[in-house]
């Protein structure tokens, strides 16, 4: 799970670690029903060839064969308003990616009777996670954070948005995004907190910084 308020920077640091998975040769496949998928797909590349949009504009010639040689045989990105989870499966067994973005998963329909939000919130994790291992690939989930996160460095798992624990019991991995401050350009720094790991037991939080014009995570 990767997750933070909103306008911190979820969708760029999605896109930056989409980049670097195409840079080492795997497909990825990224769900977007936030923002347009191709306004997705522009910030992968972006941050893939660590250009501003003006930057890409005036070297479009120069990137162009480089596109369609690193990145065009290893990324998809598709609009997902409406996808349900069903649609994830097949979409997995059909094509073999290596990697999944579900921006936001939340988002995505499951069938179903449901008492409560968060019971059906779970659903969905539980159904991502056996998706995940029946497909043997790698599908990043992203979410919100509750209020409780909002202009803090250290945010934890008991923040996200919707379900306490049931999202939180289905991931190996969490990564929560803090912010402190301004919302101006000029307040780059981000705290990457991470307060579930069960691929090495490593807890903690580290300082990174964004660019804003390249989508770069550095």
């Amino acid at each position: 799970i990767i997750f933070a308020r909103p306008e911190v920077g979820k969708t760029t640091f999605c896109a930056f670690l989409a980049a670097n998975y195409i840079r080492n040769k795997q497909k990825v496949v990224y769900w977007a029903n936030e923002e347009p998928a191709e306004k997705i797909k522009l910030r992968i590349i972006q941050s893939f060839f660590e250009r501003s949009r003006q930057q890409m504009l005036e070297e479009r010639h120069a990137l162009k064969q480089r596109y369609v040689e690193e990145v065009e045989p290893y990324l998809i990105v598709m609009d997902s308003v409406g996808t349900s989870m069903e649609e994830l499966n097949e979409y997995a067994q059909l094509n073999e990616p290596d990697v999944m973005f579900c921006d936001q998963l939340d988002k995505f329909r499951i069938g179903g009777e449901f008492n409560r939000g968060d019971e059906k919130l779970k659903e969905i994790y539980v159904t991502a996670r056996e998706i995940a291992k029946r497909n043997k690939l790698l599908v990043w989930s992203v979410s919100q954070a509750s209020f409780e996160a909002h202009d803090r460095q250290f945010i934890d798992y008991s923040m996200l948005d919707g379900s306490r624990t049931g999202k939180a019991g289905e991931a190996d991995v969490i990564i929560g995004i803090g912010k402190t401050g301004t919302s101006e350009e000029e307040n780059t720094a981000r705290h990457i907190c991470i307060s579930k790991n069960k691929l090495n037991g490593w807890h903690g939080m580290f300082t990174s910084h964004i660019d804003v014009h390249t989508g770069v995570y550095y």
